[in-house]
């Protein structure tokens, strides 16, 4: 995810299975200020301010872009490179620099590539490669601009201590071997060798000059971030913590040199900053609901400051330090839906009604007439299938056979809009108003979604979601209460599916109805 600040401005980027979408928050309110957003196959990748203008510049799938507050159409894009994932950018002069990874032509490694664009009208000035070996998805790489200096590239190599600056624009290779050479630096001890650096300034104009960055590293067990900052001595650059953190999922920069970190527990969040006054605080937070955190960024308003929060679900929350509770939340989490399921439920019945439907024996038929009621119900279903051409639900894009519409249901709408996202929420909104119902996070993407119903015989069986993700080696299967969203199992499948569908049948104990996977694409064959 991308979370940056900008004064009182929050940054952030979604995608969704086919389009990008930039997102800027008023970090006071939490209202949405302006968004954006275009069709792009490859997602939001990376963004950021220009610096003196309200504009962000985006790289939305392979285009580089320039959008403009309110606008619908970017002031300027560019063809970007298809073949490089570019993860960076850096706004610096009259210049912008995408970054990204292309792979090395002499030898299996990667090479940076750096694109210069002018940032008014998007001509290209120059692109060139640099820094065999070094990726930007790492950790080992950050970039770091001020205007005293320009904008670097920092990296450390893999197998020591030494650290490269590499000055943006500079094509020159003997330019760099020299620059490198003269800013040599053992800066850590080497049982920080495994440690992992990442951007910590989203806005250069904060700490013009002495750029800082993160330093996260893990010693007896407990995870340490350390601030580093870069200074200038003479005609070297050099580098030095100024503030330590342990165990914290985030930190995040302010103005005035203020750093901030924020911990999650198991019960909330708590966060701190230093540099100037401190200020501390703690707030509850469901992190089963949305994930953990994993960006902060630190705002002030006023002289109070803010830490806005993303968490992995797609969470965003402001904290402040007076109040436990989130001074704002907003769920962008649908904005990464890769998969939709419509539900109608059935008129309510009381909580005392229910209660002894599902107690009073005298109400349960005997199991084995429930068996039969199964199967009966399994027949009825294949033969209407059947009849209707194979009409089976579409699972995403239905979940059921046209049920309906009814006068109500539990949470007063007359359907719920069920969505599956690509950060791990499947989460169930109304779909007259769009109020949330409930959200479950669980921690893998989740490509489709399927509701399912039990024989109408045995209709007091809650419906049920069932959500379907998959990583490298495996698919994950989850079902969940449709009315609450709690888990009711979780199995996690010995292969990658290719596609999942609904079956035209259904399980003859649960009713429910059974989905098949393709876990190869067909291969054509000539007879």
């Amino acid at each position: 995810g991308t979370l940056l600040a900008r004064d009182d401005r929050v940054l952030t980027l979604s995608s969704s299975s086919s389009d990008a979408h930039v997102h800027v928050w008023d970090a006071g309110s939490g209202a949405l200020a302006w968004g954006f957003s275009q069709a792009a196959g490859g997602g939001a990748r990376t963004a950021t301010f220009v610096r003196d203008s309200d504009d962000v510049i985006a790289v939305l799938g392979d285009e580089l872009v320039r959008v403009a507050p309110g606008s619908n159409t970017p002031a300027w894009s560019l063809a970007l490179n298809g073949t490089a994932a570019y993860k960076r950018i850096v706004v610096h002069g009259k210049s912008v620099f995408a970054i990204g990874n292309v792979a090395s032509t002499r030898q299996a490694k990667q090479q940076l590539h750096v694109v210069e664009v002018d940032t008014a009208s998007g001509a290209v000035k120059t692109q060139y490669s640099t820094a065999e070996g070094v990726s930007l998805g790492g950790g080992s790489l950050v970039v770091l601009e001020s205007r005293e200096y320009g904008a670097y590239l920092v990296w450390r190599e893999s197998d020591n201590i030494v650290w490269h600056i590499h000055r943006l624009g500079m094509t020159s290779p003997m330019w760099e071997i020299y620059h490198a050479k003269m800013v040599e630096v053992a800066l850590m001890p080497p049982d920080m060798l495994t440690s992992t650096i990442a951007e910590l300034d989203t806005d250069p104009g904060l700490n013009d000059a002495t750029p800082r960055f993160t330093l996260t590293y893990t010693r007896d067990g407990t995870q340490k971030t350390v601030v580093v900052e870069m200074y200038r001595t003479g005609d070297k650059l050099e580098m030095r913590k100024i503030a330590s953190f342990t165990d914290s999922a985030a930190v995040a920069a302010g103005a005035q040199r203020t750093v901030a970190a924020v911990r999650t527990s198991a019960d909330g969040v708590a966060w701190r900053v230093r540099g100037g006054a401190k200020h501390s605080g703690d707030a509850v937070y469901e992190s089963s609901t949305y994930g953990g955190v994993t960006h902060a960024a630190l705002v002030f308003v006023g002289s109070a400051p803010r830490i806005v929060v993303q968490t992995r679900g797609g969470l965003l929350a402001a904290l402040a330090g007076d109040s436990r509770e989130p001074v704002w939340t907003r769920d962008e989490s649908l904005a990464h839906a890769a998969d939709m399921a419509l539900l109608a439920l059935p008129p309510p019945a009381s909580s005392a009604e229910h209660a002894a439907k599902e107690t009073d024996p005298s109400v349960q038929p005997s199991a084995a007439i429930r068996f039969v009621l199964r199967w009966v119900a399994t027949a009825q279903a294949l033969v209407e299938s059947v009849t209707s051409g194979f009409g089976i639900g579409s699972g995403g894009h239905g979940g059921e056979h046209a049920a309906a519409p009814t006068e109500g249901d539990h949470f007063g709408f007359r359907r719920l809009a069920v969505f599956g996202s690509t950060t791990g929420v499947v989460a169930a909104v109304g779909s007259q108003d769009g109020a949330h119902a409930w959200a479950h996070y669980l921690k893998t993407r989740v490509e489709r979604v399927f509701i399912t119903r039990g024989s109408q015989a045995l209709s007091s069986a809650a419906p049920i979601v069932v959500a379907v993700g998959r990583t490298r080696n495996a698919t994950v299967v989850t079902a969940l209460d449709a009315l609450t969203g709690k888990a009711v199992s979780r199995d996690t499948l010995p292969f990658a599916y290719t596609r999942v569908f609904e079956l035209p049948a259904s399980d003859p104990v649960s009713g429910q109805r059974l989905l098949g996977f393709a876990v190869a694409e067909p291969t054509p064959r000539l007879a």
